[in-house]
Parts: structure tokens; sequence; C-alpha cells
């Protein structure tokens, strides 16, 4: 299929593998694709040493890309690894005001927007600290001072 441009299968595999890996490293930043080239990559080196079908190929590269995710997995420290249903590491985190909080408005945290409530009066763009969450509320609290 690609011998007129001089390309063997695997050629095409270690191609693909780069043009993945770049993507994801450059404009994506989430890692997740890099278990994807590590398959193509692996598949391409195989297909280079031993010859083997498309269709075996495939069920490589499905089967290293299974192992690579696994692999990268268990490279993940266990402070990186949040708990979804624990809530607890949000507290102290800071806020950015999107909406005035008096007392209800509105934050941004971590990209996302959150319902707030405060008991002190905040204006959109001033920061603040996540004292507690009771479901989808954030209650907000000032920045605390720091004693030198």
């Amino acid at each position: 299929m690609f011998e007129s441009l001089g390309l063997e299968v695997w050629h095409i595999w270690l191609i693909a593998a780069s043009v993945i890996a770049v993507v994801e490293l450059l404009l994506l930043g989430s890692y997740y694709l890099l278990a994807v080239a590590g398959g193509a990559a692996i598949t391409g080196l195989i297909a280079s040493l031993v010859d083997i079908s498309l269709t075996v190929q495939w069920f490589v590269f499905v089967f290293a890309t299974i192992v690579v995710s696994v692999f990268m997995r268990s490279l993940r420290s266990p402070a990186t690894k949040e708990v979804p249903d624990d809530i607890s590491y949000m507290i102290g985190k800071q806020v950015e005001v999107v909406e005035r909080v008096s007392p209800r408005g509105r934050v941004m945290y971590k990209g996302v927007s959150w319902a707030a409530e405060s008991e002190d009066i905040f204006e959109t763009g001033e920061v603040a600290c996540i004292e507690r969450v009771d479901g989808s509320t954030l209650f907000i609290e000032k920045l605390k001072a720091d004693k030198k």
C-alpha cells in the first residue's frame, strides 16, 4: 500500500507513534495518548524484526498499548492519586471569584465554576480560600496573612 512511497508497514507504525507522542506532549499534555504511542512504537519495532500479518500487528498494538498503560499507571506517585469521593484535598486551596459573593456567588476552581457562599463579601477577581465543601457549594473565606 505504501510501497510507492518507499515505506513498509513498520515505518507507518513508527511514524504514527511519533506523531501521536508529539501531539500529546505539545498540544494535549494529559499523557493518556502516550500509551497509544508506546503501543504503536512497540508494534513497529516488532514488525521490523518479525514478518507478521497486519491482523497480528493490530493484536500486538492493542496488547502493547494495554501493557504500556498499566506500566505508566504504576509510575504515578500515590500523592497524585486523588480519591474521587474524598474532597478534603480541596480545603485550603485558592479560588478566584468570578461572580460577586454576598453571601452567594460563583468561584473558579481548577477551571470549573462552582457555587460559593461566605460570611464575607468578595468582589469579582478577588482570590479566596476554600474553608469547607458541601455538595457542589464551596464555602470560602479571606486569605490568611502570612505570619513572619
